[in-house]
């Protein structure tokens, strides 16, 4: 399966369960594998063949911001989400999240989640 990778996307956001966090602006580090066909794109060599890497981001840390989630396994639904939702073409998402120096003893703590197409198909009652 071909993929587009981003490493390290900072995303500067309020994030955060705590009083304290929610006062604040902390980063973010996303990692994407987004998985789609890229054969066009390696043939004919036209930004239309693929998907905007730029928008990616873009999305990716758009919606992180406005939303101002408490968890980082919602800010990871929410880009799954949006990009599942604006670029057909993707057949599965692995993201990482990490929130870098919020534990002492940590570079970084994070999570990380593999979702497919299916995954966000809407049900009967939605």
């Amino acid at each position: 399966m071909d993929s587009i990778l981003i490493e390290g996307l900072k995303v500067e956001t309020v994030i955060g369960c705590f009083d304290w966090e929610r006062q604040i602006i902390q980063p973010l580090m996303l990692d994407l594998t987004v998985n789609t066909c890229l054969k066009n794109a390696a043939e004919s060599d036209l930004l239309n063949d693929t998907l905007n890497y730029a928008e990616i981001c873009e999305l990716s840390a758009q919606v992180i911001q406005q939303a101002q989630p408490e968890l980082i396994e919602h800010a990871a639904h929410l880009v799954l989400k949006v990009l599942f939702t604006t670029f057909p073409a993707v057949e599965s998402i692995i993201i990482t999240i990490r929130k870098p120096a919020i534990i002492a003893q940590a570079n970084s703590v994070g999570i990380r989640l593999e979702r497919h197409r299916n995954d966000f198909r809407p049900s009967s009652g939605e």
